[in-house]
């Protein structure tokens, strides 16, 4: 199997482990922290496990020019002769993984797909309220504010302070580094244009949501799983929209079972 031809760019990343591959891509609202529980204990399970920082989080700095970050992590596989992985992403993360094997179906194994936004997702109004109260947070450079309006859209009510302030704090981290971002472009996404892509893809595939999760991410998880031919779909029960952190055990034995 012959490797992408790019020169190798290894993101910011944890490894522990050696056997077949899984590569943890966060969601984007957090960074590779967010799978600090797993990384060891998918090394103690066999695999050898790789937890990501993407462009523009945690300590991932944005390059200026074209933003790929499904370009980056398949980067990242060959700068650690990575040839195949399983690739398991959370929301913005799953967005990131499916696109990844889109475009090197060869290069993925497996894909985990958890509270991933669908393709052509049409925004509810409570996912356009969640986005604008963080928006007119940074216009008027409020950090703290814009933190707090994250952490009140992507967390349960009754979620733990050490929850809140775990993701409060990824969040502060991706906002200051993204403030200080050159120039970007986004690269032209796989998924538009390519419409019957995921027709096509023969991945096997899990394509989870959370039962508590924004209506967008419960539909867009069984639309998913719907359209993807070895796809297989679960709803988590007593997860929101971060079940690697709010459900592990849960999470856990999805995971495992998809590998």
């Amino acid at each position: 199997m012959i490797l992408w031809d790019w020169a190798a760019v290894i993101l910011p990343h944890d490894e522990a482990g050696s056997g077949p591959a899984v590569v943890l891509i966060h969601a984007g609202i957090a960074d590779r922290t967010m799978w600090s529980e797993y990384v060891e204990r998918l090394a103690d399970a066999g695999y050898r496990a790789v937890a990501v920082d993407l462009p523009g989080f945690g300590e991932a700095r944005v390059a200026s020019g074209e933003q790929a970050p499904w370009a980056d992590v398949l980067r990242t596989m060959d700068g650690l002769a990575i040839v195949r992985a399983a690739l398991v992403g959370s929301s913005f993360g799953g967005a990131v993984a499916l696109r990844a094997a889109l475009v090197a179906p060869d290069r993925v194994s497996a894909l985990a797909l958890i509270s991933a936004p669908p393709p052509a997702l049409e925004p509810s109004p409570e996912l356009k309220a969640a986005w604008e109260a963080e928006e007119a947070a940074l216009q008027r450079g409020d950090i703290e504010a814009a933190v707090e309006a994250v952490v009140h859209a992507w967390t349960l009510p009754d979620a733990s302070p050490e929850l809140r302030e775990r993701v409060a704090a990824m969040q502060r981290r991706a906002f200051a580094l993204q403030a200080e971002a050159p120039p970007t472009t986004e690269a032209p996404d796989p998924v538009e244009q390519r419409p019957d892509a995921l027709a096509r893809l023969s991945v096997p595939t899990l394509v989870a949501a959370g039962e508590l999760d924004k209506r967008d991410f419960r539909q867009g998880a069984e639309a998913m799983a719907r359209a993807l031919p070895r796809a297989r779909h679960a709803v988590i029960e007593g997860a929101g929209h971060l079940p690697p952190l709010e459900t592990p055990e849960t999470f856990w034995e999805l995971m495992l079972a998809c590998l």
